[in-house]
């Protein structure tokens, strides 16, 4: 491709998931602590006349529906911020699978907006878009975005608007193991009410210091009871230091 630029969408990894409450605005409250892996999608950007989205990965559960196409929605916000009205085949080589609590659409979405910021403040040689200017839309397309701009070990909290780095071990291996289900997070947040934390805290299932817990984990399993049997059996595994879902799962 001639006049191609690239970038990685590292996927996200929630090692706990604390959820504290709603605020005003509706949305939950939680805690988390999170790091990013090697696991990533690729976004290619290439100027042209017309606008148009592909898809390298054809496995349907890799597929994004064009109706919840977040890097199309970043772009959007973006030209809505600037006034920017250049056109692109955009590319996508998607390996995060979809609807598995690692945060492969908000990855897209903070991926695109760093790669549109670079190529716009290339070619502006008076307004400049600043990182704020990105946190602002990030937190208008959901709620993981603001942290996969940062893309480093996080200490996320409020409904995922407040962020700070965290210094956690990177001397651990991270084996993902998903049931080939996709979760909505939508969905598995409202039958969470159901449940209200009624799992404790196991002190005991911990990587140094960070507790591996999650809130979202009854809820998910009565919509997925597969995750169930994937827990049970890394618990028995030797050499397992701790086990839990990722996000809204089903990872």
């Amino acid at each position: 491709m001639n006049n191609c630029y690239s970038i990685i969408a590292p996927a996200k990894l929630n090692l706990n998931l604390f959820v504290r409450g709603r605020a005003n605005n509706g949305l939950h409250l939680i805690e988390s602590d999170v790091c990013f892996l090697e696991l990533s999608d690729k976004i290619f950007f290439e100027f042209s006349e017309n606008d148009n989205f592909l898809q390298k990965n054809l496995n349907k559960s890799l597929l994004i529906d064009d109706k919840y196409n977040l890097i199309l929605e970043a772009l959007n916000e973006f030209r809505y911020l600037t006034g920017w009205e250049k056109k692109f085949q955009i590319y996508l080589d998607k390996n995060i699978p979809i609807g598995a609590g690692l945060g492969g659409g908000s990855a897209d979405a903070a991926a695109t907006l760093i790669l549109l910021r670079k190529l716009f403040n290339g070619e502006s040689k008076k307004k400049k878009i600043s990182i704020s200017n990105l946190y602002k839309i990030a937190n208008k397309l959901g709620s993981d975005v603001p942290a996969c701009l940062e893309s480093k070990s996080l200490k996320i909290s409020g409904y995922g608007n407040k962020i700070k780095r965290n210094k956690l071990s990177n001397n651990y291996y991270y084996l993902l193991v998903n049931p080939n289900i996709q979760l909505s997070t939508k969905q598995v947040f409202s039958h969470f009410s159901y449940f209200s934390n009624d799992v404790p805290e196991n002190k005991k299932n911990c990587l140094g210091n960070v507790s591996v817990y999650n809130s979202l984990l009854s809820s998910a399993i009565t919509i997925a009871p597969q995750i169930h049997t994937i827990l049970s059996i890394l618990r028995k595994l030797p050499n397992i230091i701790a086990y839990g879902m990722s996000g809204s799962g089903s990872t």
